[in-house]
């Protein structure tokens, strides 16, 4: 081999290794795979989604779920315990609507109860049972034609490790969705737990 040949391989193995020292192997390039854009094109991904937003304890995901005239139901038991007077007549009501379910979840996801009695969780775990869509209803009501109810049995738990304490709810929640443009949104979320 000559002296030039020897010389060409060097200045290639050199090459070859300044050119691969920009590129780390134990260090792999990171790749951002969340989804940007919220689809909800169908009623299962949106529940899908919803679970995912309590899971990520995401308030700008949940907030892509809700139609913006969005409302929460309580079963008549839960008033006295957990409603609140929205119109001001003093009187606890049964329901609530967007801007306050958007306060109360980031409260959920990020401050802790309001009544300030319990911190943030440190996690949060939504599962809903989807059910196929032959159980799936249509909503009766006039101008809802396009709208579907589904009942979704349902396991919402907090966890909290310092104290080593977990608050649970079960029951079924009715979900009333609406599609709206090419999307799906939650109207109205009709709570018929077991606290």
């Amino acid at each position: 081999m000559t002296t030039r040949n020897r010389l060409a391989i060097l200045i290639l193995i050199c090459l070859s290794i300044f050119l691969n020292s920009c590129r780390n192997p134990f260090c792999p390039k990171l790749v951002d795979e969340s989804i940007q854009e919220i689809l909800n094109t169908t009623p299962t991904e949106l529940l899908q989604n919803l679970e995912r937003a309590y899971k990520e304890r995401n308030i700008d995901l949940y907030k892509e779920l809700l139609a913006t005239h969005f409302r929460f139901e309580l079963i008549s038991s839960e008033v006295s315990l957990i409603g609140i007077d929205v119109n001001g007549d003093g009187i606890k009501d049964s329901w609530w609507g967007y801007d306050e379910e958007v306060e109360f979840t980031n409260n959920l996801f990020n401050r802790g109860s309001s009544d300030g009695l319990y911190p943030p969780p440190d996690d949060i775990q939504l599962r809903l049972q989807i059910p196929p869509e032959s159980d799936w209803e249509k909503d009766p009501e006039i101008g809802h034609e396009d709208w579907v109810i589904i009942g979704c049995h349902f396991s919402l738990a907090l966890y909290y490790q310092a104290s080593n304490i977990s608050l649970n709810a079960t029951g079924v929640a009715r979900f009333y969705l609406e599609p709206i443009g090419d999307r799906w949104y939650i109207s109205v979320w009709r709570d018929e737990s077991y606290l």
